[in-house]
């Protein structure tokens, strides 16, 4: 492996130094020495970057060579790739498995796909015949990384029906368009600021920064690494222009068939809904009742509806307050008032005691924010608290909800059995421990399975290698199962352990891979690709190459960065939308170098559907945004919107109310739905006279 100047190596510490020290691509071209058609910056950090990993790069033909017949849909059982609940036994009552699917349908017998699923079984000895189907958000985050902390979210659902989780193609278990592990170990190999990778990677991008304009200049690095990032995924056999919505509707149903469900209940939270959307559109015949959470509709432009999520949040909390007599009452004229603060804070910061850096729009455009995931539903209490502080220079408040120190954690009450209800609190109580108990003990199982003991053996390994030997050894293992003609097997693992470290190491680490059941063998893989995530990323999740895949194809086209430029200028309080509108700017250049096309026309009409679906939208959503949500109801004609107040992104993820209400629609999707519980998630705004 060329970065490797290791002794033991097939390739020689000199040899690589001539690989690169010779290579054209690393010897910049200056400004003035331009030829009649020069290398675009950006083809030429690509081509230099994808020389150095191509090691590491090569198609995976344990997927590309696929036998050349048709074959029917066929799933396989597996071990659960993480942890399932504590209540739950693995192989009864939750079960784990993938589903082979063609990459590209319009070749059946080309790269193929395992789709991995996971079901949790009906508690019902007589369980309705149409399950409950979850569709992820994203596009490209992963149910299946978290399998244990999802199955609360479903306890009602189970009462009655089986509850089908799985990972999308291209997200994490399911394919895994990530931008690892080149560009890691690219990351790893630049890490000292003085090194020559270093220096030659700051100087591309320098060079890359000249093509770009405006504030999107300031991301080139992020660009570059982008654009490196396809070529990475293309070389390595993803055809990307197949991570599509169309696609994924068409898994939906094989996965249901596969399974043997005729019909199912499709629950779409986030990107899920768009996905659920285009199923109830191909595929009306397959589906019962939907329920969509946060819903972004397939007509709905987003990144021109992007600027205004804070916005909107905002003004959604000031309507809220407004219709609370003692909250408006304390806060007179609030909307007013915001507006002017917002527009303040662009032009004169306030300074905030202790901190260097003053209060501005941006800071408190991150505060509305936060609101978008403050599970425990604390802050927005305080929102009109703040901006009467802050219209006074009183930073008080604020920086107690930011930090957190100003919430009160209650004093933990003793619990008195001598009555029922005492009973019922400690056996509550008591559940609690257990599970908890039993959580750590899964996560004690899993760290003791074969793949994950000699996954953490080789990164202990590493340690013992001088210092500065370290970074490429790294490198190269972030590279396991990404060389061209190695199939991700046995083999393949013990030879790259023998290419990658030295003779009394490599002794260590290969007796256990000649014995390692064929189960852990691929989940070795599983936990590498955990373990060494790219830094490039949508969030902790969400798998950053297919999300540009889905994005550039089915999301971003219907916009226009003109549009996009006059919602930022029509804005109340522009000092909301700055960050947002940049995002959608960001949005619009990886697009331009992505390589897919955008889908069909046809894909971003209105879905016109009679089959019954139950719409929740959550107040202080700053993903997809209550104006965005409530168009989903557009072609819908047996659809219901209910609004849930102090919820963020996922009204199934804040409240116990919107789990109970939407159990009760899938029972009974002709009725029409009860959501009284919604009153008692109001905010209880904090008024000046109850702060101290």
């Amino acid at each position: 492996m060329i970065w490797d100047s290791l002794s033991m190596v097939k390739v020689s510490k000199t040899q690589a130094e001539d690989s690169l020290t010779t290579n054209k691509c690393f010897r910049l071209q200056p400004l003035s020495e331009k030829t009649a058609s020069p290398t675009p910056l950006s083809a030429m950090l690509l081509t230099c970057a994808l020389t150095a990993i191509a090691p590491l790069i090569q198609p995976n033909t344990a997927l590309a060579q696929q036998p050349q017949k048709s074959a029917p849909l066929r799933t396989t059982s597996i071990p659960c790739p993480t942890p399932v609940a504590p209540e739950e036994v693995e192989g009864k009552t939750t079960l784990c498995g993938v589903l082979t699917v063609p990459e590209d349908y319009s070749k059946p017998n080309g790269r193929q796909i395992e789709i991995t699923y996971s079901i949790f079984k009906s508690l019902s000895l007589s369980p309705q015949p149409d399950p409950l189907l979850v569709l992820h958000g994203g596009p490209g985050g992963s149910d299946i990384a978290n399998i244990a902390g999802y199955t609360p979210y479903y306890a009602q659902q189970r009462q009655l029906r089986d509850v089908i989780l799985f990972d999308q193609r291209g997200s994490r278990y399911s394919g895994d368009g990530a931008c690892s592990p080149a560009l890691i170990a690219l990351s790893s190999l630049t890490s000292d600021p003085k090194g020559e990778w270093a220096a030659k990677l700051n100087a591309y991008t320098k060079n890359f920064a000249s093509t770009l304009k405006g504030d999107v200049a300031e991301s080139a690095d992020a660009f570059a690494a982008f654009k490196i990032c396809a070529d990475i995924l293309t070389a390595h056999g993803f055809d990307l222009g197949q991570y599509n919505t169309s696609n994924n509707a068409r898994d939906v149903t094989n996965l249901a068939t596969a399974l043997g469900y005729d019909k199912v209940n499709l629950y779409g939270i986030s990107y899920g809904t768009y996905l659920a959307m285009r199923v109830m559109r191909d595929y009306p015949q397959r589906v019962r009742s939907v329920v969509l959470d946060s819903t972004i509709p397939p007509h709905v432009k987003k990144y021109d509806a992007v600027p205004l999520d804070l916005e909107v949040v905002l003004l959604n909390l000031i309507e809220d307050c407004q219709k609370d007599a003692a909250c408006n009452a304390a806060y007179p004229n609030l909307k007013a008032r915001a507006i002017a603060l917002v527009k303040a804070l662009d032009t004169k910061p306030i300074p905030l005691s202790g901190s260097e850096k003053p209060l501005t729009a941006g800071d408190f455009a991150n505060l509305v924010e936060s609101i978008n995931g403050d599970l425990n539903g604390r802050k927005a209490a305080y929102l009109p608290l703040i901006i009467a502080e802050l219209e006074k220079g009183v930073t008080t408040t604020y920086t107690g909800v930011v930090s957190g120190k100003i919430f009160p954690t209650p004093a933990k009450a003793s619990i008195f059995i001598g009555r029922p209800e005492g009973l019922l609190e400690k056996a509550s109580e008591l559940k609690a421990q257990a599970r908890k108990l039993l959580t750590e003990k899964a996560k004690i199982a899993e760290s003791r399975r074969p793949s994950q003991q000699w996954v953490q053996q080789a990164i202990t390994a590493i340690e013992t290698l001088p210092e500065k030997d370290r970074p490429l050894v790294r490198a190269n293992l972030y590279g396991v199962g990404f060389q061209r003609n190695a199939p991700r097997d046995r083999k393949t693992l013990i030879d790259s352990v023998a290419d990658i470290f030295p003779a009394n190491l490599k002794n260590a680490l290969t007796p256990p891979l000649k014995t390692m059941p064929e189960t852990e063998i691929r989940h070795v893989y599983e936990a590498l690709g955990t373990l060494f995530r790219s830094a490039i990323t949508v969030d902790s999740v969400t798998v950053a190459g297919v999300f540009r895949s889905f994005d550039c194809q089915d999301l971003a086209p219907p916009s226009t960065l003109s549009r996009s430029t006059e919602v930022f200028q029509s804005m109340q309080m522009p000092g909301l939308g700055r960050g947002r509108f940049l995002a959608a700017k960001q949005a619009y250049t990886v697009c331009q170098f992505w390589p897919v096309k955008p889908a069909p026309l046809r894909d971003r009409e209105v879905v016109r559907s009679n089959i019954p679906t139950l719409v929740l939208q959550s107040r202080y959503d700053a993903q997809t945004n209550t104006t965005v949500g409530s168009q989903a109801l557009a072609g819908l004609t047996n659809g219901t919107l209910l609004e849930f107040p102090n919820s963020g992104h996922g009204a199934l993820i804040f409240s116990q109310c919107a789990r109970d209400v939407g159990a009760a629609f899938v029972n009974n999707p002709s009725r029409p739905p009860k959501a009284d519980c919604r009153e008692a998630l109001k905010p209880k705004f904090v008024l000046p006279t109850t702060t101290k």
